[in-house]
This record gives structure tokens, C-alpha cells and sequence, in this order.
């Protein structure tokens, strides 16, 4: 039996295992950054996503207020109807000649609704908008999610290696202390 072999042979196990414990070190650390910056970006992503969930609740208020703006628009123009009659019932008990105030007044109410309903579609076009990024951000915490499990898997494999190596570096690092005693007796 050739000590020295054996000796050899668990020698360069011992400087294997070494060198797969720096590997999974390395690779731990490398993956710990992976995860830190993972979860960063959920953490963005997160926070991108709450502030278009509020953009979009409160789109969805003033789109809901189009009616109200609309309904106080008619009432101003029934307003207007009831005033041009009392201006008329006063031109007839005086000189002073009728005024229609809905004739005075018709661009003003006309450029009002046209303003109202331009400013109410650009609302529902960024509300698509925005519902539109938001499930976008929705995809990508759930991509986010998945980097940090399989993160997560990556260093409990990488944990199980190095386990093995540290294993593999003690069985090694015993054999040689044997074989050196054999080859010592031998002398």
C-alpha cells in the first residue's frame, strides 16, 4: 500500500474542497447583492404601483363628478331661461329694450360645455393610461417576486454545496492526518 498516494490523493480533495468553499462563498455573496437589489426593486415597484392606484382612484373621482359638472351647467342654463323672461317682463314695464342673457351669453356656455367635455375625455384617456401602467406594474412585482424566490433557491443550493464541500474538506483534511501518520511509522 502506497501511503504517500493516499496522502496525495486526499491532499488534492482537501485543496478541492477549499477552493469549492471560496466558489460558494463567493457565489453567496454575489447572491445576497442579487437579492438586496431584488428587493429593491420590488420596493420601487411597489411604491410606483401604490401612487397609480391612488392616480387612478382619484382620476376615477373627477370622471365621476362629470355628470354633477354637467347637471350644474343645465341648471346655469335654466338659470339663464328664467333670467332672459324677468329681463323681458322689466324691458315691458319700462323703455330700456329686452336683453336675452342666453344670447349674450351662448359662446361663454357653449365654450364651457366644449371645455367640460374635452377635460373629461383627457381624464379617461390618462385613466387608461394609468390603468394600463398599473398592470404593467402589477407583471413586474409578480416577475420581482419570482427573482427573489428563485434567489432564495440559489442560496439554499449554494448553502447545501458548500455544506458538502465543508464536508468533503474535513473527511480529506482526516484521511491525510492518517496517511502522514502511516508514512511517518514507515520511516
Amino acid at each position: 500500500m502506497d501511503n504517500e498516494y493516499y496522502y496525495n490523493q486526499a491532499r488534492n480533495r482537501y485543496y478541492d474542497a477549499c477552493s469549492g468553499i471560496n466558489y460558494c462563498e463567493n457565489r453567496a455573496n454575489e447572491l445576497a447583492r442579487d437579492k438586496n437589489q431584488a428587493i429593491a426593486d420590488l420596493n420601487d415597484l411597489n411604491a410606483q404601483l401604490a401612487r397609480h392606484r391612488q392616480a387612478s382612484y382619484d382620476l376615477g373621482g373627477v370622471i365621476a363628478q362629470e355628470d354633477d359638472l354637467t347637471e350644474s351647467l343645465d341648471t346655469v342654463a335654466g338659470d339663464m331661461d328664467e333670467a332672459t323672461e324677468n329681463f323681458s317682463g322689466m324691458a315691458e314695464s319700462s323703455d330700456t329694450p329686452a336683453v336675452n342673457v342666453n344670447e349674450v351669453f351662448s359662446d361663454e356656455m357653449t365654450r364651457t360645455r366644449s371645455v367640460l367635455t374635452t377635460a373629461m375625455s383627457d381624464f379617461r384617456t390618462k385613466k387608461t393610461a394609468v390603468d394600463n401602467r398599473i398592470t404593467e406594474l402589477e407583471a413586474a412585482v409578480r416577475d420581482a417576486e419570482l427573482r427573489i424566490a428563485d434567489i432564495e433557491q440559489a442560496m439554499r443550493i449554494n448553502e447545501a454545496d458548500a455544506s458538502s464541500w465543508r464536508s468533503t474538506k474535513y473527511n480529506a483534511s482526516m484521511d491525510m492526518e492518517y496517511y502522514r501518520r502511516r508514512m511517518d511509522e514507515e520511516d
